[in-house]
């Protein structure tokens, strides 16, 4: 973890004593302190007494992904035995990521065009008897060849009968057939900033059903970046989304319509805090800068099929932009 003081402009790292010369060469910090396994709460308590960091309010971030919840826990109240005030921490570091700087945006269109590139080749490159893992692999060893990095969240590739209800599943072993309608998900990351791209495709010929739906949900991102101006809050954008998908198709065949902000991602994590609902941790607006997923996903479980697509929206100071190039209506592949 680190360390941030209000009162001195200096991070502090601590990490696990095995990890030394990986954060001396590479980490950025200005001071670090390193410890065992069995002494780290012993270690951490003593660097926050030595350096009057008891004498203040403590905020431990309790949603990270690591260390584990007893282990916060466990520090909490080495914490508390010392002297000190813990408090909730959750977010500091999430709000900061909320809004991209003009640097990190310049990683962001790096990621959409990654990713985009992976979608262009799987037009080109797929057929009939590849199976899920052979796709979903083809899709990450091209986003590496555009200098992509390996994803918070596995690249996702499903199709056959079962992909209406396979919109989270890992690729199988399963070859892909003429007649399938195929569901991929994939994020293009470059310096850890992600951009998530979802698409449906039929294998081999139309699936008039599919298109049919994705011909009518594609305009949704048009009616939401109509609707939203920057400062507005995020479920407006929610209200948008919802009242087209749901004004068109039954609610029972929508598996969700919705979005949440792109994180930094530190795997298994890649999501931000707060959603276009404005439900979740946090409400938050369409601030210049902020960059959310966008999804529509819908099913038909009778006949066995999906018609989904996700995009990413980045607000700047004259709207919504999509940031992938992909047409977001099905596409036949391996014909």
């Amino acid at each position: 973890g680190v360390v941030v003081s209000a009162a001195d402009d200096r991070l502090v790292f601590l990490d696990y004593e095995r990890h030394e010369t990986l954060v001396r060469e590479t980490a950025h910090y200005d001071d670090a302190v390193f410890y065992r396994y069995a002494d780290v709460l012993d270690t951490i308590a003593a660097t926050f007494r030595e350096r009057g960091w008891l004498d203040g309010a403590i905020g431990l971030e309790r949603w990270s992904q690591a260390p584990g919840a007893p282990i916060v826990e466990a520090l909490a109240q080495r914490l508390r035995d010392g002297g000190g005030r813990v408090v909730d921490g959750d977010w500091v570091v999430d709000r900061v990521r909320l809004v991209k700087s003009p640097a990190e945006l310049e990683y962001v269109r790096r990621a959409s065009a990654i990713v985009d590139a992976a979608f262009d080749d799987l037009v080109e490159t797929l057929r009939p008897g590849q199976t899920e893992l052979q796709i979903g692999a083809r899709l990450d060893a091209v986003m590496a060849d555009h200098g992509g990095e390996a994803a918070a969240i596995r690249t996702m590739v499903s199709a056959g009968p079962d992909v209406w209800c396979r919109t989270h599943a890992p690729p199988s072993r399963r070859p892909v057939e003429a007649g399938d309608v195929m569901y991929v998900d994939a994020c293009g990351v470059f310096n850890r900033y992600h951009v998530d791209v979802c698409r449906t495709f039929a294998i081999g010929r139309d699936h008039p059903q599919a298109r049919a739906i994705l011909d009518v949900t594609s305009g949704s991102i048009d009616a939401v970046r109509a609707a939203v101006k920057p400062g507005d809050p995020l479920d407006v954008a929610q209200r948008v989304a919802e009242d087209y998908v749901f004004s068109r198709f039954p609610r029972e065949q929508v598996w969700w319509v919705g979005g949440y902000a792109l994180g930094i991602a530190m795997p298994p994590n890649w999501v931000g805090h707060t959603y276009l609902a404005n439900d979740a941790f946090e409400q938050f607006t369409w601030e210049p800068g902020y960059l959310t997923n966008y999804e529509n996903v819908l099913f038909d479980r009778d006949a066995g099929f999906t018609a989904s697509y996700m995009d990413s929206l980045l607000i700047t100071e004259t709207g919504i932009e999509a940031m992938s190039a992909r047409p977001r209506t099905l596409t036949v592949v391996g014909g």
